[in-house]
């Protein structure tokens, strides 16, 4: 866009100059402060006049560039953020996966203990049902905490 309107803008000043050649190239005496020149006044203005565009365009274009290569910059660093992320969510599942093979070994153990025990028809007593009872408490709390933490 930026070069489109710099391309119209000098060809306006092309056609400004030649449709008024003569009045450009009338020589006049130019005082630059700390001397006297004579050379077309018009002339020296219409280049100036396009060197102020080119220029202008040239500076547009930096900026451009610097809000490009500022994008990028924003971009690689949301996407390290996004990888420290992704790697201490891992961290986070591993510990969850380490605290449940723990508590699951640790039922598996009394699974296995109470296998190993006489059948439960000789053992009949009152003991038994809090054991029971326990290991149901047990199982619903590892049921509940299974919920909490893979939100389900």
């Amino acid at each position: 866009m930026r070069l489109l309107l710099l391309i119209v803008v000098l060809v306006l000043h092309l056609v400004f100059g030649l449709l008024n050649i003569n009045s450009l190239m009338f020589t006049h005496d130019i005082n630059m402060g700390f001397a006297v020149y004579t050379g077309p006044l018009g002339l020296i203005l219409l280049i100036t006049s396009a060197l102020v565009a080119v220029l202008a365009y040239v500076a547009a274009s930096f900026s451009s560039l610097r809000r490009e290569a500022d994008t990028a910059k924003l971009l690689r660093d949301l996407d390290s953020v996004r990888q420290s992320l992704d790697s201490q969510e891992a961290s986070r599942f591993a510990q969850l996966q380490a605290a449940l093979d723990k508590r699951f070994a640790g039922l598996d153990t009394q699974l296995t203990q109470s296998r190993a025990l006489p059948p439960a028809s000789t053992l009949l007593t009152k003991d038994d049902g809090v054991s029971n009872g326990q290991l149901k408490q047990d199982l619903g709390a590892l049921s509940a905490f299974l919920r909490r933490k893979l939100g389900d």
